[in-house]
């Protein structure tokens, strides 16, 4: 189930339907600048009528958007609904800018709703079009071609476009762009690398969230590099786009960069937790726990023309290296396989472990 499929109602629940359980309260916040409702009422030459339809249309979207967010955060404790819906609108003010934030509250529950009948896969047309959908249409449109073709400008008109209508046919095509930032600072982070990360997250956040999670987990398929994979990674974390079925699928895979991956994913913490993440963790752990062995040799050589043996361990490479030495002199790898800046095994299965022995505590 989707996160934009969570029913949300403002009454105590829905006709002949069982509530099976009731989670935790839950709210979401929105917080718009003053002006923009100065703009269009100072534009009205009637404030009810004119450009009034413009107005309500904007106030729509706003608590659209809030109500978005309720249903994300609904979905990320296990909810299928939300009930009790409340909206409020607050001005709050701070270094003499006026805003208003709203905000919805609401009860996050999950509720044994009627199997529906399957939908047609026709998708019916609309009677009519608005000009305002109009133009999202077609700006929609040039920015998708624009990615196609590779001549996307990421300015600051085209992130507010994207962020606000939580375009989510544009994530490949921004994760991309970022990326290709991240490759040509070559560690440096510059101003417009940091432009890009910022309104990447904020974007990300704003669509639904199993899109991100698809689009960023494709990506560390494709096995890019250690920097890229870094970047989307803390991504990844930031935000809590935690998936384990697809981290299985990564500690699971014959590629050992991807193991690697899988491992990095796990530092990561999940918004909230079930009953299926717990069983997932505890197989994730097993796998973890019995796949990185050693990668080199551990072995015992006499020095020459001495009788005492030094320890030492032959990297996979074929370099030998005294014992007490962490990484090949040649190849930079530990014996396992892994560069001094990745997250290894050792570091992640004792927070793997701490976290499903308090999940289960809770949880069962």
């Amino acid at each position: 189930m989707k996160a934009k499929n969570v029913k949300v109602t403002t009454t105590s629940g829905f006709d002949g339907v069982v509530i099976e359980d009731y989670l935790e309260p839950v709210a979401a916040h929105v917080v718009v600048g003053m002006n923009l409702f100065k703009d269009f009422i100072a534009g009205f030459s009637d404030f009810f009528g004119g450009k009034s339809n413009t107005y309500q249309n904007t106030l729509a979207t706003i608590n659209d958007e809030v109500i978005e967010e309720l249903r994300k955060k609904a979905h990320a404790l296990g909810g299928n609904c939300v009930l009790g819906l409340k909206i409020d609108n607050d001005e709050v003010s701070a270094q003499g800018k006026s805003m208003i934030m709203v905000t919805a509250i609401g009860t996050a529950a999950r509720a044994k709703f009627p199997v529906q009948a399957a939908v047609s896969s026709h998708k019916s047309k609309a009677g009519s079009v608005s000009i305002e959908k109009y133009n999202f249409l077609k700006k929609k449109r040039e920015y998708v071609t624009a990615g196609e073709k590779g001549t996307l400008v990421t300015n600051e008109e085209f992130w507010d476009f994207v962020k606000t209508n939580k375009v989510a046919e544009m994530a490949p095509f921004i994760l991309e762009r970022f990326l290709q930032a991240v490759e040509t600072s070559k560690g440096y982070i510059s101003e417009h690398v940091e432009f890009l990360n910022r309104n990447l997250k904020e974007y990300f956040s704003a669509i639904d969230t199993e899109l991100a999670i698809g689009c960023l987990y494709d990506k560390l398929m494709e096995e890019p590099s250690f920097q890229a994979r870094s970047s989307i990674i803390d991504i990844v974390k930031e935000l809590n786009l935690v998936d384990y079925a697809k981290i299985m699928d990564f500690v699971k895979s014959d590629k050992f960069t991807l193991q690697k991956t899988g491992v990095h994913l796990l530092t990561a913490q999940k918004m909230a937790y079930n009953e299926v993440d717990i069983r997932l963790m505890d197989d994730i752990l097993a796998i973890i726990s019995n796949t990185f062995v050693d990668k080199g040799i551990r072995t015992v050589k006499k020095k020459l023309l001495f009788i005492k043996e030094r320890e030492l361990w032959v990297c996979d490479c074929g370099r030998e290296n005294d014992a007490d030495r962490l990484y090949c002199s040649n190849c930079y790898k530990d014996i396992h396989g892994f560069f001094e800046e990745e997250v290894k095994p050792g570091e992640v299965i004792p927070k793997l472990t701490e976290e499903i022995e308090i999940l289960k505590e809770e949880i069962g």
